[in-house]
């Protein structure tokens, strides 16, 4: 099945419930204080890019979104609806992303995700991302991997 990736709007009925899905995700498997996400008001900011993918018949089955920094990209969100899962769809999300990025000269990209996410710190590993220390505003916890991987810009 083919999919459709472009810039969406995260206030969309559909996106919407895919990060609803995704907090609630988050918020079952870690604590409060270790959860990350941005907000969907959040999303609407200037620097965040947010795309999402559909398939052929419109419906919106995943999303994506990274905040462009002054030297670096994070990304801030991956989720694909589990009925969705095992077809790619997070890996042509991450691809769609990363181009995105280069051709916005973008020379890093960064991310913190979850210990327990098993599936997408594969994703991230078959990306070439790799383990780094905590940056920005985060710190060290039980529960936060940090990875990044340099851009050919």
């Amino acid at each position: 099945m083919k999919y459709q990736i472009d810039y969406a709007d995260p206030t969309h009925p559909q996106i919407t419930e895919l990060l609803r899905q995704s907090h609630n995700l988050m918020d079952k498997l870690f604590p409060d204080e270790t959860n990350n996400y941005l907000e969907i008001e959040a999303l609407l900011d200037k620097a965040v890019h947010f795309f999402a993918a559909q398939d052929i018949n419109g419906k919106y089955v995943g999303c994506g979104a990274f905040v462009l920094f002054s030297d670096y990209a994070e990304i801030k969100s991956m989720f694909v609806d589990p009925n969705y899962r095992g077809k790619r769809i997070g890996d042509a999300l991450l691809v769609h992303m990363l181009e995105t990025m280069a051709d916005n000269s973008v020379p890093v990209v960064r991310l913190e995700t979850g210990t327990l996410l098993k599936s997408a710190l594969n994703l991230y590993h078959k990306h070439g991302f790799r383990y780094c220390d905590a940056f920005a505003n985060y710190t060290e916890n039980n529960y936060s991997v940090f990875m990044e991987k340099k851009l050919k810009i």
